[in-house]
This record gives structure tokens, C-alpha cells and sequence, in this order.
């Protein structure tokens, strides 16, 4: 298991910011998580110019229309008009975000203050990369203040994961944790 440590709030702050808010990306965070009319499904994206391939966990899709180099919103593959995609997804958003790999990794203490984020909790660290639970704002209304984060080197770049769900619904459970999982070990794979 690798052990990282921190050197500066910058690597916490530039890849784990929850940018669906900025430049009116994520349309309207999937307009409460309703069928959006100009979405683009996709299973994989280039990111951070190549140096990355964000592969959606399954049931999810990227939303086309929200990416950036180093951001990407996914969602579950029906809201984003890809309905037989689904399966059994449970609803919810992830952003994933990218920076390039400082010297060392963001703990998730370093991570929540960094983003003023409260109740770390159920912290798992992998060779592969960082899960937690954390409590903040949400990004719309009916999403849970709780909520899954990661943070994963993939190639050279670091992403930074948020997953967000209803309050009581499965994506803030122990399925959210899989669900980023399945981000890290399939981005890690394609990259």
C-alpha cells in the first residue's frame, strides 16, 4: 500500500473542486437529474489532453456537453438519453476533475479543508487510490450533504472524484464507494 503525503493545499484544492458549478457546466447539474435534451451520452473520454481516458462506471455515461480538459460530469445513462444503459444504476452525479501529479497526494483531510468540507469518515486507502466519505454542500437541491469523494494518480495526472446522491438513496451508500472504484480501476486501465 502506498503511503502519500502533503506539501501544499494547491494539489487538494485543483482536483478535487466540485466545478460543476463553474462555467455553467453540467447543464444545470442535469436539471435535477431529469432527461436532458442536448446531453451527450458517452462511456469514455479523452481528458487533460490525452494523458487520460475517463471511462464511466457502469449504468453511468459522461455527459458530452460538460467536458472540459480536466472536467467531466457522468450521470446515469438515462438522464443523459441513453435509457438502456441504465441497468441499475442508482441515480446521482460524479465529477471528476484533473491535475497534473504533484510530488505527492492530497490526504482526505487535506482534501475536506482544502474544500471546507466537515465528518470524514470511512477512509480507504488502495495502491490504486484514496476513497472517503465527507459532509458539504451539495451541488442542487435533493442531493444529500453526504457524499463520496476519491482521489487516484492515473498516469500523471491526478483525478479527483465526487459522487453525489439523494438523500438515502444508494449512490450515498456503501454502492457510492463502488461506484468510484469503478472509476479508478477502469480510468486507470484505459490510460
Amino acid at each position: 500500500m502506498n503511503t502519500w503525503s502533503f506539501k501544499g493545499g494547491v494539489a487538494a484544492l485543483s482536483l478535487t473542486v466540485l466545478a460543476a458549478c463553474e462555467d455553467g457546466q453540467g447543464v444545470s447539474l442535469l436539471q435535477g437529474i431529469g432527461a436532458v435534451p442536448k446531453a451527450q451520452a458517452l462511456s469514455q473520454a479523452n481528458m487533460a489532453f490525452g494523458a487520460v481516458t475517463l471511462v464511466a462506471p457502469r449504468g453511468f455515461c459522461i455527459d458530452g456537453s460538460s467536458l472540459r480538459q480536466n472536467f467531466a460530469l457522468m450521470a446515469r445513462c438515462d438522464t443523459l438519453g441513453a435509457p438502456s444503459a441504465a441497468a441499475d444504476a442508482p441515480i446521482g452525479i460524479i465529477t471528476a476533475s484533473f491535475s497534473t501529479s504533484p510530488d505527492s497526494m492530497p490526504t482526505p483531510l487535506d482534501t475536506a479543508a482544502a474544500l471546507a468540507l466537515d465528518g470524514v469518515t470511512d477512509i480507504v486507502q488502495t495502491d490504486t487510490g484514496i476513497t472517503f466519505r465527507a459532509k458539504g454542500p451539495p451541488p442542487a437541491e435533493g442531493f444529500s450533504n453526504d457524499h463520496w469523494r476519491a482521489t487516484a494518480l492515473v498516469g500523471t495526472q491526478i483525478m479527483g472524484l465526487a459522487l453525489f446522491g439523494p438523500s438515502g438513496g444508494q449512490a450515498t451508500g456503501s454502492r457510492g464507494r463502488a461506484l468510484l472504484d469503478g472509476v479508478i480501476a477502469a480510468s486507470t486501465a484505459g490510460s
